[in-house]
């Protein structure tokens, strides 16, 4: 079984979207130079586009329709293929862990309608193709510093998805009924503040029998990055290591989402891929 699988496409970088596609290369060869990938426990997977019909299940026809002659499309279906060609290696024993790349991100993407660099919802067109290979329960921690709307508008009203939205607005909402955490850490968020706000939120969730966790990854949370809070490259491996100890021995799947600043990316996504591997410091 390979440790840590990575998806990944160079139409991502070539293609993808303009404010983020740039990180992506010089990330991937970064990670690359790193040796962290070696071809045995850590495996690099080239992604395959999500199945139109599979696409089409889970979005409107009016938003299909939309999306019909959209530039970005394209690189949208195979982003949603990336995340789930990753977690269906997790859920077929094939790997233990698994981050996706992409070219468009994805937790904007409501079920009829997008925004904000997300064209289809790759998370939620994952879980419903892991839905029909079995699998039912699914936790979802989005620490991309903008709201996952998208992802909510799939599965505010499912209580065996548990989601926990990490943002850097001021909203501090918690619905045990169904399942929804939104953790508002308002502009600004340092790392401490951070760090203990998603250990109290993944406390929240230490009950719930899931069976496959999805961490939304977006690095504009950096503080060279435009997102809403201030970390540093610090706050990263000790992110992935508390989601980690906090998902034990059931599936785990990164998603990369926002963030455009080089320099960040290659930094935190080895880092991130070292934690999953337990090589870190690579």
């Amino acid at each position: 079984m390979t440790l840590v699988a990575i998806t990944y496409h160079e139409d991502f970088g070539a293609r993808g979207f303009s404010v983020l596609k740039e990180r992506i290369r010089p990330s991937f060869e970064k990670l690359m130079r790193s040796r962290l990938v070696d071809g045995k426990e850590v495996q690099v997977f080239r992604a395959r586009p999500a199945p139109l019909e599979l696409v089409e299940s889970c979005h409107t026809a009016a938003h299909m329709m939309n999306m019909k002659d959209d530039p970005y499309r394209d690189v949208a279906m195979l982003s949603a293929g990336s995340v789930m060609m990753a977690a269906e290696m997790v859920a077929k024993g094939e790997a233990r862990r698994a981050f996706a790349y992409t070219g468009t991100a994805g937790h904007h993407a409501s079920r009829g309608s997008c925004w904000g660099f997300c064209y289809f919802n790759d998370v939620a067109i994952t879980i419903g193709h892991l839905r029909a290979m079995g699998l039912q329960r699914f936790l979802i921690v989005d620490v991309d510093p903008h709201f996952g709307d998208g992802t909510r508008d799939f599965f505010a009203d499912d209580a065996d998805v548990f989601h926990i939205n990490m943002h850097s607005g001021k909203d501090e909402v918690h619905d045990p009924q169904r399942n929804n955490y939104d953790i508002g850490l308002s502009f600004g968020a340092k790392d401490d503040l951070f760090l203990s706000a998603l250990k109290s939120a993944l406390d929240l969730a230490a009950d719930f029998d899931f069976q496959m966790a999805f961490v939304i990854f977006g690095h504009d949370s950096h503080q060279d990055d435009y997102g809403g809070f201030d970390l540093t490259f610090e706050a990263y491996p000790m992110m992935s290591r508390m989601i980690l100890d906090a998902v034990e021995e059931r599936g785990l799947v990164f998603v990369l989402s926002g963030g455009s600043c080089v320099h960040v990316a290659e930094q935190v996504i080895p880092d991130v891929i070292a934690v999953l591997a337990e090589r870190y410091p690579a």
